[in-house]
């Protein structure tokens, strides 16, 4: 079943390593919340599948919305799609916007999962890298969190950076453990060239962290959530069982999905669409009803390669079967022979149809992919 992602492109402040789409124009955001209930009500025919099994809401900053505003939202959604009884709610949050108010406000008008952007657990770091909120608004957050009705909690961390250490990461993470943490994003720091870290390690103010420490800390994060019970059912996501992300895992299988907002980004298993960047112009477009995305029709090469790539990031397993039936037999070839010379060198495990990658593939899994794709 196929899902939604709306794009909230607002922040207070953008983070020095951020090169997501994102405005501080605060001002508009009444405007962008009208303008995604007409792109909801002019758009809602892209996906030919209505029952919806994941909504979420990601930015940018979508915890800079009211609990009004996001509900606006959910009944335009529910006015064209049948949102199951358990479907996968998500919002997105910074710590300093999260309080119990607000939280009771979320629960009330539907949200059922929070994905809480802690990124780092040291007030220099949050403060060299422009976070808003500090180590002490985070543990304000997680506890007020804790002590909703709100079970399904997700909390983003970023390892290999700069000034953090190993005993640092993991002190972070031990503190992070003795809450009710359903699920943990872990991300290596990535140096986005449209970030002003990019140019704060150009000018040498910022000295990037090498290979080896970002390998090192990888295993000191997976190591020691798995110790406490969580798996890692993706290179960059651990989860107590029965809380992967729904709304994730349809991304790696390739389920379908309508992206609104401005540069948000949806696939209906043939084509790939997306918005452009203007937060002012697609406020206008929307008010006067008209649709501009921009679309590419994917050839078998293209559907292969994604399929390949997304699957070598997780313990799904690529199917021997899939990519035999649905792809031609040069593709196939090419795949076979592949595998197979990677075997030899130690890579994956076979399990029936499947070739499955094995924890050490999983931190390789772009290497690996550079020789799958065709």
């Amino acid at each position: 079943m196929p899902g939604l992602y709306i794009h909230i492109p607002f922040c207070n402040e953008k983070c020095h390593y951020c090169d997501f789409f994102s405005g501080n124009q605060l001002y508009l955001i009444e405007d962008y919340v009208n303008a995604i209930v007409k792109e909801i009500e002019l758009r809602y025919s892209y996906l030919s599948d209505k029952q919806i099994n994941t909504i979420y809401f990601g930015g940018g900053t979508p915890s800079l919305l009211s609990a009004v505003q996001i509900s606006k939202i959910l009944v335009a959604i529910h006015s064209k799609f049948l949102v199951k009884p358990d479907a996968e709610i998500t919002l997105e949050c910074n710590p300093e916007n999260v309080n119990s108010t607000y939280i009771n406000q979320l629960v009330s008008i539907g949200i059922n999962r929070i994905s809480l952007g802690v990124q780092f657990l040291d007030n220099i770091i949050l403060e060299k890298f422009n976070r808003q909120h500090s180590k002490e608004l985070i543990y304000n957050a997680l506890g007020d969190l804790e002590s909703s009705l709100i079970e399904n909690i997700s909390v983003d961390l970023i390892y290999a950076v700069p000034g953090i250490s190993d005993d640092s990461l993991i002190s972070s993470l031990e503190i992070l453990l003795t809450y009710n943490i359903k699920h943990f994003s872990a991300y290596s720091l990535t140096i986005a060239k449209n970030s002003k870290l990019y140019w704060k390690i150009q000018n040498g103010e910022v000295i990037e962290n090498d290979e080896n420490s970002f390998v090192n800390q990888y295993w000191l994060v997976n190591n020691l959530l798995d110790s406490k019970g969580y798996k890692q059912y993706e290179v960059s996501n651990y989860a107590k069982e029965g809380f992967e992300s729904r709304h994730n895992l349809a991304y790696w299988n390739q389920v379908p999905y309508l992206g609104l907002g401005v540069s948000a980004h949806s696939y209906n298993l043939q084509s790939r669409q997306w918005n452009h960047k203007n937060i002012r112009k697609y406020i206008q477009n929307m008010k006067s009803g008209i649709i501009e995305t921009d679309m590419e029709m994917l050839t078998d090469i293209e559907k292969y390669n994604e399929y390949v790539i997304l699957k070598l990031r997780t313990y799904q397993g690529i199917s021997m079967n899939f990519v035999r039936n649905n792809f031609s037999d040069i593709i196939f070839d090419h795949f076979f022979k592949t595998v197979a010379k990677m075997k030899e060198y130690g890579h994956f495990i076979s399990d029936g149809d499947l070739i499955i990658s094995k924890q050490s593939d999983l931190l390789l899994a772009d290497y690996l992919a550079k020789d799958l794709v065709y």
